[in-house]
């Protein structure tokens, strides 16, 4: 697995996309041919432009932080049980497919 250039809180825009801006809230240890999307699709199969073997990163909209992680340091990685939990948006994407602001 390929390494991720980004940390915990940090904020990020999809290269192909330049919509809106995502804090970074997890950087598991599960490569993008392993980490599995709300589809059942692996990060990979979603994203076939990347290399399959590229770390994964878990976003979520900065917009949406304040409404519904108000509590959250911003340095603590949070589970995804967490963010069902807290009712959030999140993706996982392949660390290449982003870039940061």
């Amino acid at each position: 697995m390929t390494t991720t250039p980004f940390v915990i809180g940090q904020t990020v825009m999809i290269r192909d996309e330049g919509l809106s801006p995502r804090v970074v809230v997890a950087l598991p240890e599960t490569p993008a041919s392993e980490w599995l999307t709300y589809g059942g699709r692996t990060v990979a199969g979603v994203n076939p432009d990347y290399p399959a073997d590229a770390a994964t990163v878990v976003v979520v909209f900065a917009a949406d932080v304040s409404t519904y992680l108000p509590d959250w340091d911003g340095e603590t990685p949070l589970t995804e049980a967490t963010l069902r939990e807290k009712g959030i948006y999140y993706e996982g994407l392949p660390a290449p497919r982003l870039t940061s602001v």
